[in-house]
C-alpha cells in the first residue's frame, strides 16, 4: 500500500466488512469532502462479497487520496487498529461503512481542532431509522462549550468512534480491543484522559439504523458488552469516577430495561462488582429513573455455569461448540464417570451403578454438582440457546416435559439452594425413589406436590415464590413462539421441523383450542367499534374455527413422534394474534 505524497490533515479511515450495497455511499460522502488536505483509508476485513473490489476500483480511481488494506478478518476494532498503524494525517477519524458523512465535517471540525489544539474535536449526530423511514437529530452537548464532568455526567454519543476527530498521537497508546461494543471500552475512557475537547454543533455525521446489524442482532457475543462497560469503568481517569459511574448507570439502565434485556442478569452481577460506586454515586442518588437499577443489586443471579454430566461416551460431537457459540463466556462442567470418583457416594447411587443404572447415578452427581457450584444442568441431547440466559435470573427453575411429567433433560438453581440440598438428601433415604432405581423426574414431582402444592397439568407455574416451573415449551419442545430456551434433540429431523411426543401434541392441541374459545368469547362481547376479525386475519372466524379443528383431528390421530411443522405455523399465528 503506497502512502500518499503528500502530508494530509486528517486520515478517514473506513473498516469493511459485507456492506457491498452501501460502501460506495460511504466513501463517496467522505471523497466529497472540502477539506482538501486528507486521505482515506479503506481496510477490508476479510469481506467476501463485492467489497474488496469495490475498494481496489477507489484506489485505482482516486490513487492520491485512497489507499486500501486487504487483511482477514479479525473485527470491527482491528481493523480500525490497521488503519489508525498505516494513517499519516494530523488527526484521525473514522466511518463505519454502511454510514455517511456531511461533505463540510471534516474541514469545519479540524478548523474547531487547530483554534485551540484540541486533542478531539466532536459532532452532532443524525439518525437515520431506515426500516421506519424517520430521522432524529441527537446533540452531543447543550452548550457550545464542552465542561467535561457534566458532559461524562450528561451529554450524548459519548461511546461514539465516529462523531469525533482524534490527534493521531492518542493512538500511540490506545488501541481497540478484538470484541463487540469496542467502542464503549475505549470511547469514553479516552473522553476523560484527554479532556481538552472541542466542540462542532452540527449533526455532520448520519448513522443509518438498520435490523439485522450487530448492534441489532442478539448474539451469544453480545455478552462483550458487560466486558466493555467494565472497561470503561476500570480504565478512565480517576478524576472523572462519579460522573463516569452514572454514565454507566444510565447506558446500563436502558440496556437492562429496553435494549438487551436478555442480558439481564450479566448486567446485575456487573452492578454487584461496582456495589459501593452506584449505591454511593450522588448523581445516581438524585435520578429517580436510573436510581432503579439498584433494586437489581440484592437479586442473587445463577452462574453462567452449564454442568454436562455423561458415563461412557465423551459429549455429542458439536455439543461444547454449539454451546459456546451462545454462551461464549460460560464455564462448562464436562464430568464422566471419574469426577466423582474419589468421593463418598450415597449407597443407593453405589448400588445403581452395580446394577447398570448409569442413568440414575448421572442424576445424582449432576445434582451433586449443581448444589456445589450452581449453574444450569444440561443432559448430552439438550441444545441451548440464548434464550436460557434469561432464566438465570431465577433461584430455582424446572420444567414441564408433558401436562403431567417434569423434565431433567434442563434445569438450574442457585448454589448451595436448599431445594436441591434436599433433593441429594433424598438420595440418602430409604424410599421407593432409591429402591426401585426411579428416574429425577418422579422424585421431583412428588417431592413438589408435597413440599410445594405443585398441580401437574404443564403450565407456568412459581410455587411459594421459590422455584419457578416452565411449559413445555421452553425447556422440552420449541413450538417456535419465541419463548423456548432449550430442547431435546436425539435424533437428526429436517430443518424446520420440531420432534414432539404424542402427549404433548394432545396437551398443545387443547391449549390451543382453549385460546380460541377465549378469543371468540372476547370478540361477542367486544365493544362496538372494534374490528370483527384479528388485524392481518385472511379468513373468517368460520374459516379459521374450521381450519384449527382440522389440525387438532390431524395431531389426534398422530404416532407417538410425529413432525409437527403445521402446529408451529399455527402457534405462530396465534402468538400474533394474542400479542404475545
Amino acid at each position: 500500500m503506497s502512502q500518499p505524497v503528500q502530508p494530509v490533515k486528517v486520515s478517514v479511515i473506513i473498516p469493511v466488512f459485507r456492506v457491498e450495497n452501501y460502501l460506495e455511499r460511504a466513501v463517496d460522502s467522505v471523497l466529497a469532502q472540502t477539506l482538501a488536505e486528507k486521505e482515506i483509508i479503506l481496510v477490508d476485513d476479510g469481506s467476501d462479497d463485492a467489497c474488496p473490489q469495490i475498494c481496489d476500483r477507489y484506489a485505482r480511481e482516486y490513487p492520491q487520496l485512497v489507499r486500501v488494506i486487504h487483511k482477514q478478518n479479525e473485527g470491527l476494532g482491528l481493523a480500525r487498529n490497521s488503519g489508525v498503524d498505516a494513517a499519516v494525517g494530523e488527526y484521525v477519524a473514522f466511518v463505519d461503512s454502511d454510514d455517511a458523512v456531511d461533505c463540510k465535517m471534516y474541514e469545519q471540525m479540524y478548523q474547531k481542532a487547530k483554534e485551540a489544539d484540541y486533542d478531539i474535536v466532536m459532532c452532532d449526530v443524525q439518525i437515520h431509522y431506515v426500516e421506519e423511514n424517520r430521522t432524529a437529530t441527537v446533540p452531543t452537548y447543550p452548550g457550545e462549550e464542552i465542561d467535561l464532568p457534566d458532559y461524562i455526567a450528561n451529554g450524548n454519543n459519548i461511546t461514539y468512534s465516529v462523531n469525533k476527530l482524534f490527534r493521531r498521537s492518542i493512538w500511540e497508546q490506545n488501541r481497540y480491543e478484538k470484541m463487540l461494543f469496542e467502542d464503549i471500552a475505549l470511547i469514553p475512557a479516552l473522553v476523560t484522559k484527554y479532556p481538552h475537547i472541542g466542540y462542532v454543533k452540527q449533526p455532520f455525521y448520519h448513522y443509518y439504523r438498520r435490523a439485522n446489524t450487530i448492534s441489532t442482532t442478539f448474539t451469544g457475543a453480545m455478552v462483550d458488552i458487560v466486558r466493555a462497560f467494565r472497561a470503561f469503568i476500570e480504565t478512565s481517569d480517576p478524576a472523572y469516577r462519579e460522573e463516569v459511574i452514572y454514565c454507566a448507570a444510565k447506558q446500563l439502565y436502558w440496556n437492562m430495561t429496553q435494549s438487551r434485556a436478555l442480558f439481564l442478569p450479566d448486567f446485575i452481577q456487573l452492578l454487584q462488582q461496582y456495589k459501593k460506586d452506584f449505591l454511593l454515586n450522588p448523581y445516581v442518588a438524585k435520578d429517580a429513573k436510573i436510581k432503579k437499577i439498584l433494586d437489581f443489586i440484592p437479586q442473587e443471579v445463577i452462574p453462567r455455569r452449564f454442568i454436562c454430566v455423561h458415563f461412557g461416551a465423551g459429549l455429542p460431537q458439536g455439543y461444547r461448540r454449539r454451546l459456546e457459540e451462545c454462551f461464549p463466556a460460560g464455564d462448562v462442567v464436562d464430568a464422566d464417570e471419574t469426577y466423582f470418583a474419589a468421593h463418598q457416594l450415597p449407597q443407593p447411587v453405589r448400588l445403581a451403578m452395580e446394577h447398570g443404572q448409569a442413568g440414575f447415578a448421572r442424576e445424582y452427581y449432576a445434582l451433586r454438582i449443581l448444589y456445589e457450584a450452581g449453574g444450569i444442568v444440561l443432559d448430552p441431547d439438550m441444545q441451548a440457546n440464548l434464550n436460557l440466559n434469561r432464566l438465570r435470573t431465577n433461584r430455582c427453575f424446572f420444567g414441564f416435559e408433558d401436562d403431567e411429567a417434569l423434565s431433567t433433560g434442563c434445569y438450574g438453581a442457585l448454589k448451595g439452594h436448599y431445594v436441591i440440598q434436599a433433593l441429594l438428601d433424598s438420595y440418602k433415604e430409604d424410599n421407593i425413589y432409591n429402591k426401585a432405581f426411579l428416574p429425577l423426574r418422579e422424585r421431583l414431582r412428588d417431592f413438589f406436590m408435597l413440599h410445594f402444592g405443585l398441580r401437574p397439568n404443564g403450565r407456568n407455574q412459581l410455587l411459594q415464590k421459590e422455584v419457578q416451573l416452565y411449559l413445555p415449551s421452553v425447556l422440552a419442545y420449541d413450538m417456535q413462539d419465541g419463548e423456548n430456551c432449550c430442547k431435546r434433540v436425539p435424533i437428526p429431523i429436517p430443518e424446520g421441523y420440531e420432534l414432539v411426543s404424542r402427549p404433548v401434541l394432545k396437551m398443545w392441541s387443547t391449549r390451543l383450542m382453549e385460546n380460541w374459545n377465549l378469543y371468540k368469547q372476547a370478540l361477542n362481547g367486544r365493544p362496538a367499534g372494534e374490528p370483527p376479525a384479528p388485524p392481518g386475519a385472511g379468513l373468517s372466524d368460520a374459516q379459521w374455527e374450521r381450519r384449527l379443528q382440522e389440525v387438532v383431528n390431524t395431531y389426534e390421530q398422530s404416532t407417538c413422534w410425529r413432525i409437527t411443522k403445521p402446529l408451529r405455523a399455527l402457534s405462530q399465528f396465534l402468538a400474533k394474534l394474542f400479542g404475545r
